[in-house]
């Protein structure tokens, strides 16, 4: 993206815990999460999302992963609250996974963003051998996700929805 001569502020997924753009100012144009918005809490998700809405311009576009109820892993390894639970071993051992269905991702972007695209994929394919080095993906899967950030002024008063 930078050799296409876009500004690119890269950040990594375990730095996502409290500011999902940490070290970055101003507005973007554009956000792609490929792991961040796939591990923690639901309600850690949740923040992200106000937050990269936040540092998106109006109209900026969200590229997003986030996890599907039917994943293999949905409901496997320890519970950490209604559809997050982490994996008791292997290499995500303990690492937060927030699964949603349509209905529930689609209720935490809509206040903030329209969806312009909400696909469900599977996932072993294309999730990086470089992040399940010991035990490959099976039965993974993901929703793909484009939305786009709607005006401030619709958000106004949105936030106890958050």
């Amino acid at each position: 993206m930078r050799e296409a001569g876009h500004d690119v502020a890269a950040v990594e997924d375990r730095a996502c815990d409290s500011d999902p753009l940490p070290g970055t100012f101003g507005e973007f144009a554009a956000v792609i999460s490929t792991h961040g918005l796939l591990h923690g809490t639901l309600a850690a998700i949740r923040r992200r999302v106000v937050a990269i809405a936040e540092c998106l311009e109006e109209g900026g576009v969200l590229y997003a992963t986030f996890g599907s109820t039917r994943d293999a892993r949905f409901g496997r390894g320890q519970r950490v609250d209604a559809s997050t639970f982490a994996p008791i071993d292997g290499d995500e051992r303990d690492v937060a996974h927030a699964y949603f269905t349509r209905e529930a991702l689609q209720a935490l972007l809509t206040p903030r963003f329209a969806v312009e695209k909400l696909e469900e994929h599977d996932a072993d394919a294309i999730a990086g051998a470089w992040a399940h080095p010991t035990r490959p993906l099976s039965g993974a899967v993901h929703w793909l996700v484009v939305a786009r950030r709607v005006s401030m002024r619709s958000c106004i008063g949105l936030d106890a929805l958050a």
